[in-house]
């Protein structure tokens, strides 16, 4: 079984996602879920269980947000470019999805698909001393990352809350993180995964194993509307990562629009 997917729709499908609604119902307070919303032109949180936005998770796939930052400004990867898995390290597995069995895969589909094993591969690219470096920057979450260096993202030391990664986000949109212009230019597009004629969803997902038989499932990014610039970060526990990985987004989608952000 995976530790971890993201699975988003292609941007010809984008209308119809933003437009429909929801069938399952939003996370409402005291269940095992939280949603943190910051709205950039009230300058005003909204909270969904808010002690446990507060409470630290290791981030899964969420960390493709800072690492592709990193990676980008750094030039490991370039935007359009194709890349490979490093199979003599991570040899292909049954449960490995279509789109990381490519032979090419460009950034914007590593992260779109949450292809794990090619960002392990550029991860090897980086010294700890670079990321140590950068993540102090972002200042993400607790920013420790001795475990291994190719996965301490996934259950491992760094940790981050759902504020903290609404509080990274902000700093991200605002450009007030010490990376390079092209950086920001080349990151908005992909991070971008919805699109209508009036709104904008930049987002990422995130799931793994937490302890046996419980699974956290992320959904995190911006929304751009009518009525500014949301920033939000979903997350909720499930039993195991079928469940989690089918409901998160949709789940994520109904808390939103049950706040007035989507």
């Amino acid at each position: 079984m995976p530790l971890l997917t993201s699975l988003t729709l292609t941007p010809l499908l984008a209308a119809s996602v933003l437009s429909t609604p929801a069938t399952l119902p939003a996370c409402q307070n005291g269940q095992a879920c939280t949603m943190a919303v910051y709205s950039e032109r009230t300058q005003q949180w909204q909270f969904i269980n808010q002690s446990r936005a507060q409470q630290a998770y290791s981030p899964f796939s969420t960390y493709k947000v800072p690492n592709t930052l990193i990676l980008l400004d750094t030039q490991t990867i370039k935007p359009g470019q194709g890349y490979q898995i490093d199979l003599d390290t991570y040899p292909v597995k049954k449960w490995w999805f279509d789109a990381w069995r490519k032979e090419s895969i460009t950034p914007q589909d590593a992260f779109r698909y949450s292809a794990l094993p090619l960002y392990q591969t550029w991860t090897n690219l980086l010294s700890k001393p670079v990321m140590q470096k950068y993540l102090d920057d972002f200042n993400y979450g607790n920013r420790d990352i001795s475990g291994p260096h190719d996965k301490f993202w996934l259950n491992s030391s760094i940790k981050i809350s759902a504020v903290e990664q609404v509080t990274f986000l902000r700093r991200l949109q605002t450009q007030a993180l010490k990376l390079k212009p092209s950086t920001f230019q080349a990151f908005d597009t992909i991070f971008l995964q919805e699109e209508t004629a009036k709104t904008k969803l930049y987002a990422k997902t995130g799931t793994g194993p937490v302890a046996k038989g419980k699974y956290i499932g992320w959904y995190v990014g911006i929304v751009e509307n009518s009525q500014g610039r949301h920033y939000f970060a979903f997350n909720m526990d499930a039993k195991n990562f079928k469940e989690v990985v089918s409901t998160r987004v949709e789940i994520a989608k109904a808390t939103l629009n049950q706040m007035g952000v989507l």
